[in-house]
Parts: C-alpha cells; structure tokens; sequence
C-alpha cells in the first residue's frame, strides 16, 4: 500500500474514532486530577486568580473600566490558553505515546485528535469564569454568543492542522517542543489577549500578521455577545482549510518513517 493511501486511511480511521479520542481526552484530564478534592475547578480558579492580578495592575494602566476588563480577560485567556496548547504541546503527540502505538492497532492521527478534544475540554474548565463572572456583574447572554460554536469548529480544524504538522516534525526533530514552548509564549506579547487591538497605533503589523489574532477575535467576540467582523471570518476559515491540509501533507510525507523516528 503506497503511503498516500495508508495516510488516507489512517484519517479516514481516526475520523471513526473519534468517541474513542473523546473517552481517551476525558480519561487524561480526570486522571490529571485523580484524588484532589476539586478536581478540574482548579483550572478555574487558577485563571481567576490570574484574572484577578491582571485587573489590579492593568486596568489603570490601560485606562479601562475594571468590569469591562474582567470580561475581556475571562473571555480571552481561555482562547489563548486553548491556542497556546496546540503549539506548546502537540509536538511531542507521538513521542509520548509510542508505547501505545506499539501495543494497538491505532490509527496515529487519532492521537491529535484526543489531544484536540482535550484542548476543548479545559478550554470548557477554563469558562467557567467567564460564566461566574457574567452572573455576579449581571450580564445577559445574547443570540450573538451563539456564534461561538462555528468560531470553535473553525479554530478546532486550524488546530488540528497545526497538531499534524508538528507532531510529525517534532517526531524527528526533538528540539521542536521547547522550540514550540519558547515561540508561544513570545507570541503572548504579540496578540491581543492582555491588550485591545485598538490601543496600539503604532505597529499595528504585531497583531494584523498574526495569524492568532484571527482565531482569538474569532473566539473570543461571541463570548462577549459580538459579532466577528467578516474579514476575521474569512481569515480564520481560509487559515483553518491551508493549515489542516498543510498539517495532512506533513503527516503523509513523513507516515511512513515515524516509526524509525520515534
């Protein structure tokens, strides 16, 4: 079988699998927590804190309503955070779980996929202060936050791609990971997640080159009942579609070798 097609069937096999990825994902993060009395809320609470100390020092110094920031950040560090994920730690998808792939019959691009549902589950963890918050200032959910779903689909494929991409080169090359680590956090300062866009007037190209962006406001504006814009839209989507089959042609290049690199 040529190696297009055992990549092919190897997407078409994980696709399958994907309730499999699903129980894998959960299983990671409750086995993450096994034996702590608050289990996954100290995901919450972490970036409550968190929240709480950008507020006391940033929000004077941006000059904004400290409410208005509250919700800015609660809605905007757990898209990071989600973002952040698939470049800091998809590249060592395969290293770590060789034994694995050793012992069972399983698709590899099912990997990336519970790595991807369980990016979405803590992202879930991570909203949860974003909910709390909305109730204790009395917020009213609107019809507009509904678009969150596809701005989540949309981000989910981009991240996938992105998995594929570097899991297969962070296979051969294991420098990749801290590469990946150091790179997502030099992005932090280049996205507006602690900032608005509209604040810089100078070297707008920090952000507006910043494929991140993109997939930050598209989160992110629904969470706080707006409208993404249709350039972001087009952006993200044209994104998603490049890096998901930039990620497929990496992976199908390098499938048959992974096993001597790994």
């Amino acid at each position: 079988m040529g190696t297009a097609a055992i990549a092919f069937r190897d997407l078409g096999g994980s696709l399958l699998r994907l309730p499999l990825a699903a129980r894998l994902a959960a299983d990671d993060i409750h086995g993450k927590y096994r034996r702590t009395v608050l289990g996954p809320l100290w995901i919450s609470l972490g970036q409550a804190a968190m929240i709480a100390g950008f507020i006391l020092v940033f929000s004077g110094l941006f000059n904004i309503e400290p409410q208005t920031y509250a919700l800015y950040l609660a809605a905007g560090f757990p898209v990071w955070g989600f973002l952040s994920l698939y470049l800091a730690d998809m590249p060592n998808t395969f290293i770590v779980n060789k034994g694995l792939l050793e012992s069972y019959e399983l698709p590899w691009l099912t990997l990336i996929w519970r790595r991807s549902i369980g990016y979405f589950l803590l992202f879930l963890h991570h909203i949860i202060t974003l909910v709390a918050l909305m109730a204790i200032l009395r917020v009213t959910p609107t019809i507009e936050m509904l678009y969150a779903i596809p701005a989540l689909l949309i981000t989910i494929i981009a991240g996938t791609g992105v998995g594929m991409l570097l899991a297969t080169i962070g296979a051969r090359y294991r420098d990749v990971q801290p590469a990946m680590q150091m790179a997502a956090g030099f992005l932090f300062m280049f996205t507006p997640v602690m900032w608005r866009a509209d604040q810089l007037q100078v070297n707008t190209w920090a952000y507006e080159y910043n494929p991140l962006y993109y997939y930050v406001t598209l989160v992110r504006e629904p969470l706080l009942g707006r409208v993404p814009a249709p350039e972001i839209w087009m952006g993200a989507g044209a994104g998603a579609a490049a890096l998901f089959v930039v990620g497929f042609l990496a992976f199908l290049i390098g499938r048959r070798q992974l096993y001597h690199w790994l």
